[in-house]
């Protein structure tokens, strides 16, 4: 008798929860607020391939602004030798090295933007919080334009050694379950 009542209640659980993501359409807007996310940010964003004396890699970077300054990680192009800049149109550029930062592990490229350079939109100035929802955009194992989620896992964070396996003091980090992959680098 237990057993039919426990599995009559689980029953009405899940027909009380279907129900209410009948009345709902809060998945819907979340769908059509993180495709409007890709639609806006995914023409920003850059795969890099680059070729140095020690072989090829790949990378990502996004769009600075429209004279063509790319912000990528400085170990994606340290020592590159070539920079090949493909754009979400299709499209593809010469990078050039503006500067390295190694021990911030960023870098700035340049290229020659020609027409329809989408530079990204940056932050709004609103404080981050735990919890909050983010993206990662790049291109994970070299899989160009990809997307992924996550949220803000936690603030405040202490770096690890950086690309010359040195520990240089910078805090105020940001911590993110997004998954980060080789590619999404930039």
């Amino acid at each position: 008798r237990e057993a039919v009542a426990a599995r009559l209640a689980r029953a009405a659980q899940v027909t009380l929860a279907q129900n209410q993501l009948d009345r709902s359409d809060l998945l819907e807007q979340i769908n059509a607020e993180t495709s409007a996310i890709a639609t806006a940010t995914l023409p920003s964003v850059v795969h890099l391939s680059v070729r140095s004396d020690n072989g090829q890699a790949n990378g990502s970077g996004w769009i600075f602004d429209d004279r063509g300054h790319i912000v990528t990680n400085a170990h994606v192009v340290f020592r590159a030798n070539r920079i090949r800049v493909e754009f979400y149109d299709g499209r593809v550029a010469q990078g050039d090295v503006v500067a390295i930062d190694p021990l911030t592990d960023i870098a700035v490229l340049k290229v020659d933007p020609g027409a329809g350079v989408t530079p990204i939109r940056r932050a709004t100035g609103k404080p981050l919080n735990a919890g909050d929802r983010v993206y990662a955009f790049g291109s994970p194992f070299g899989i160009r334009f990809s997307m992924s989620e996550g949220i803000v896992s936690g603030l405040g964070r202490s770096e690890g050694a950086n690309m010359l396996g040195l520990r240089t003091g910078y805090t105020n980090y940001i911590q993110t379950d997004a998954a980060i992959n080789p590619g999404n680098s930039g």
